[in-house]
């Protein structure tokens, strides 16, 4: 029983207890750690800590100053409490408290002045880059209007259009690469937001009010975006895509845009190229198509926002990868189920409030899939010179 008692009162098992939580908190703060290793990487069109732009470079430096500053807090707090534990644990039946320190002046100026160095070296770079991006917002080579709608994107290039007006396009920007971009944020309904994670930071498009972004794609490739700020039903389904090629590339772009005779197909009753097909007479109110007939359609911030009325130019439609803003990939297939029931694909989009399950015939639906799926320029579409991670969108992948 003396013997029992002597081992009860041992100070071994408590060491034992004390070292094998350290051994075993530490064993799964690694496992955790290469956890979250394996799930980084830059392949990842949605993903910030890959850039492609002289800005978002700048937001990656930000993003790393901040985390190494923060890794230097964590570990410091994490080393202070494990000597704190280890250097004041009471031993054996000891009843006395460890000293306090309340009231220390020095120490509670050291952990004041401590943070607010930290914060000012995160401060002052963070403010230069801010005066940086204005700086950059404010001049650019290409000038891009971009009107948030419920729930699409369109496009215009001042000057670049036919007979100098405005080139007009839907979801999808292209951009020369090494050029300065200025782009400029529009929208007569909600609030939206746009970004794209690889090129520029988050930037909101407020009604009434025009924000501009200015970068300089420096990567050839495709590159996705979204709107990050809820703005109703389809929100989720409010995508775009970036296209950054070389400039012979993308002035071959814009003059497909300006091409006289493209290479639709004729309309099936009179053998016109430049008159749309019948079975498209409920959407031209809505939809324009260059060098056609369809040409009646507004644009910009015209017309009442929350009703039919402005909806994507549908020039070079054929060349276009993805439909209704991203929901589905641009094959005849999608594209006809698109036609039959645009509810069914994007809930809340104005395209069903015109067309419902059975608005059009599948006679129409065979007529209108090849004629849209026709409108590319008379010597194809052009090359895009892309990135290998950026091939695929989430939907409407292959």
């Amino acid at each position: 029983m003396e013997r029992r008692d002597q081992d009860d009162q041992s100070p071994t098992p408590r060491r034992r207890s004390f070292a094998f939580r350290i051994v075993s908190l530490t064993a799964l703060a690694l496992v955790v750690g290469l956890v979250l290793v394996g799930c980084g990487g830059d392949n990842n069109p949605y993903s910030h800590i890959s850039p492609r732009s002289s800005t978002t470079r700048d937001i990656q430096s930000l993003y790393k100053l901040v985390f190494w500053m923060a890794l230097i807090v964590f570990i410091g707090v994490q080393l202070f409490i494990v000597y704190t534990a280890l250097r004041f644990r009471q031993r054996g039946n000891e009843a006395d408290r460890p000293a306090q320190i309340h009231g220390n002046k020095r120490l509670e100026i050291a952990w004041t002045l401590i943070p607010a160095a930290i914060l000012l070296v995160i401060l002052i770079p963070t403010i230069q880059t801010m005066f940086e991006f204005s700086a950059d917002a404010q001049e650019g080579e290409y000038v891009i209007d971009v009107y948030g709608k419920q729930w699409w994107w369109e496009i215009h290039y001042p000057g670049l259009g036919p007979n100098g007006g405005p080139l007009i396009t839907a979801n999808e920007v292209r951009l020369p690469e090494d050029r300065k971009i200025k782009l400029q944020l529009h929208s007569n309904n909600v609030i939206h937001s746009f970004w794209a994670p690889q090129l520029f930071g988050k930037h909101d498009v407020i009604p009434g009010h025009v924000n501009e972004i200015g970068f300089t794609p420096e990567n050839p490739g495709i590159y996705y975006g979204e709107c990050t700020e809820f703005c109703g039903v389809a929100h989720a389904l409010m995508r775009f895509t970036m296209v950054v090629d070389p400039q012979e590339e993308f002035d071959a772009w814009v003059a497909s845009y300006n091409t006289e005779r493209p290479a639709f197909d004729a309309n099936p009753q009179t053998g016109d190229v430049s008159e749309a097909p019948r079975s498209f007479g409920i959407c031209i109110g809505c939809h324009a198509i260059n060098g056609t007939n369809a040409v009646a359609a507004q644009a910009g911030l015209t017309g009442n926002p929350y009703s039919v009325g402005a909806a994507p130019n549908l020039t070079l439609f054929g060349c276009r990868d993805f439909i209704a803003a991203g929901a589905l990939a641009n094959t005849p297939e999608n594209l006809a189920i698109w036609l039959h029931n645009p509810a069914g694909v994007k809930e809340g989009n104005y395209m069903a409030l015109q067309i419902k399950e059975g608005t059009l015939t599948q006679e129409q639906i065979n007529e209108l899939v090849p004629y849209l799926l026709s409108l590319k320029p008379a010597g194809g579409c052009p090359e895009t010179a892309r990135q290998e991670q950026n091939l695929h969108m989430e939907q409407g992948e292959e």
